[in-house]
């Protein structure tokens, strides 16, 4: 346990001397919401009390997004529709920073004599990307929750909302990180290359989902003749629904997502699958938040077992 500590304490002193970190603090705790304050205000002045606001929609929206509830809310899902998302790049950069640069800068030998055993070395790593993706997201929630506090002064916005509902999603979308932690921590040691290990993070996912669909919709296809169509085409649309489910990337980022239905509700719409157009393939027919915590676990003991074997069998230099 001493050995584990030690290895925190002093990634820790690493990561906080890192510019990276700061950046990407900044990016998330103050740009972020900063924006969405703004835009609420233009919103505001340019919209409300016109005709097409009438039925109070405009102030009904700039609550829902504009309001200490809602700017809190923005920081959990706005990162999550970027491509690559705000997440992955946030993991991809603190895993490159604990594991890549030890590559580059030829410091595993000098790591590994400090602390000879690998097990903690890892171990320590690790818990280092989720305390700093950690405070990252604490940090989102509670500037968040401070601009939209602000913009109560110049706006008709309020502090309500579900606010213990959003505490648990970033909780989720903390705890579902610990997996991609995992992923880009193999990647980024599997290729031994900093750069390309990164790249990898971001595009393999994708890359592979987009294949095994391609594979999924071909094998099985039968003969099409006009006795089978119908049969066929209802065969592809469930092999389309079915997939998203199991897919990494979709429940990777359910937590940060799930709120886009609440908002679709709000604005008139109806969070049913069919009605909600493009934002489907997104946001993953029939993932609920039990379920990718399941498919997130399996993903977790996958690559967290070959994480370890690697890094206890790999010589390192």
């Amino acid at each position: 346990m001493t050995a584990i500590v030690n290895v925190v304490r002093a990634e820790l002193f690493k990561a906080m001397r890192k510019r990276r970190t700061y950046v990407l603090a900044f990016l998330q705790w103050i740009l972020l919401p900063l924006l969405v304050v703004i835009v609420g205000r233009i919103v505001q002045v340019n919209v409300g009390g016109s005709f097409v606001d009438e039925s109070g929609i405009v102030g009904s929206g700039v609550q829902q997004i504009a309001s200490p509830y809602g700017v809190a809310r923005v920081g959990l899902v706005g990162p999550a529709f970027l491509s690559p998302t705000f997440y992955i790049i946030v993991i991809a950069l603190f895993a490159a920073l604990l594991i890549g640069e030890e590559k580059s800068q030829k410091m595993w030998k000098t790591t590994l004599v400090a602390q000879p055993a690998r097990l903690p070395v890892l171990a320590g790593k690790f818990l280092v990307a989720m305390i700093l993706f950690g405070v990252l997201l604490l940090g989102a929630f509670v500037f968040g929750a401070l601009f939209g506090a602000v913009g109560t002064l110049f706006l008709p916005t309020t502090f309500e909302g579900a606010w213990g509902q959003l505490v648990v999603l970033y909780l989720l979308q903390w705890l579902y990180g610990a997996t991609a932690v995992l992923f880009a921590f193999l990647m980024i040691f599997l290729v031994r290359n900093m750069v390309l290990g990164i790249v990898m993070v971001f595009f393999v996912p994708a890359l592979l989902e987009g294949l095994y669909t391609i594979y999924s919709l071909i094998v099985g296809f039968q003969p099409l003749n006009r006795f089978n169509a119908l049969f066929q085409a209802l065969r592809l649309q469930q092999t389309l629904e079915d997939l998203p489910r199991f897919f990494f990337t979709n429940n990777l980022y359910a937590p940060a997502r799930h709120p886009i239905r609440e908002l679709v509700t709000v604005f008139g719409g109806s969070p049913t699958d069919e009605d909600l157009g493009p934002l489907t393939n997104i946001l993953g027919s029939g993932v609920t938040l039990e379920s990718a915590a399941l498919v997130m676990a399996v993903y977790a003991l996958l690559f967290g077992g070959l994480l370890v074997w690697l890094f206890l069998r790999r010589d390192v230099q």
